[in-house]
Order: structure tokens, then sequence, then C-alpha cells
């Protein structure tokens, strides 16, 4: 058996997860015909720490905040996840925050306009008050 680094481990699984991805990405109506879109070549990853997880009308009220966004028409496809830890990656997963919340874009320019979006600053301004940290991470595909 052929021995296989960590970073080699997650780029193969990157790629095979990312090839599946394109043939999966459909338009935003059922009215629309099932047309395939172009894989998307902006990410822009949140990550939300709650001032008190014990909150659940906190953690509720985020929750559905985050789904509320997935009405903005420059995201092609997102993703609202929990930190998910297991014993292979343990030592190196940061499992502290709250959620995480994976948005993709066809373009940098359209993850600009949903930054500048009115429910994207809504949702600030509605939620700012539940979270104690922040942190985002954006890349564009190579």
């Amino acid at each position: 058996m052929k021995n296989t680094s960590r970073r080699s481990f997650i780029e193969k699984s990157l790629q095979a997860a990312t090839a599946g991805t394109a043939i999966t990405l459909m338009t935003h109506t059922s009215a629309e015909a099932a047309v395939p879109k172009t894989l998307p070549i902006f990410s822009h990853h949140v990550f939300f720490w709650l001032k008190d997880n014990k909150d659940k009308k906190a953690h509720d009220q985020l929750l559905a905040g985050l789904k509320g966004l997935g009405k903005i028409e420059q995201i092609k496809q997102a993703h609202i996840g929990k930190a998910s830890i297991n014993d292979f990656d343990k030592p190196v997963t940061d499992a502290s925050y709250t959620f995480s919340v994976l948005l993709l874009f066809a373009s940098k320019e359209d993850e600009e306009k949903y930054l500048v979006h009115p429910l994207h600053k809504k949702f600030i301004e509605d939620n700012k008050h539940l979270w104690s940290k922040v942190v985002v991470y954006d890349s564009i595909a190579l």
C-alpha cells in the first residue's frame, strides 16, 4: 500500500468532491429546465461563534438567518454546517465554532454583489448581537 500524506489525501478528496459537484449544480427555480451551471469559482466560507452556545433562541435565530441568505440570487450553492470531528483529524480540527456557512459564487464579482445585497446587510444587522466572533475565508479557484 502506498503511503499517502495527509495533504495529498485532502487534495485528492477535494478533487473528487468537486468533480461530483459540477454535475449536481442546477438553476435556482424549478420552473426552469434542470440545466447544469458551470462550476463556481469563488468560495466564501464564514465561521460563527455564538456568545452563548446554550442559548437555543439565539441558535435558532442565527440558523434561520443563515438559511435566509439562500434567497440571494448570486449564490450558486450553499452549505450550512456545524462542527464535526473524528479521531483521524482531531489534532488539527478546530471544532470551537457554532456554525459555518460555505457559499459558492460564479465569480468574485458575484460575491462582491452578495456582500452589499440588502438581505445580507439585514442578516448582519439582525444577528450581529448574537455572535462573539466571526471569521471569513475567501478563495478563488486556481
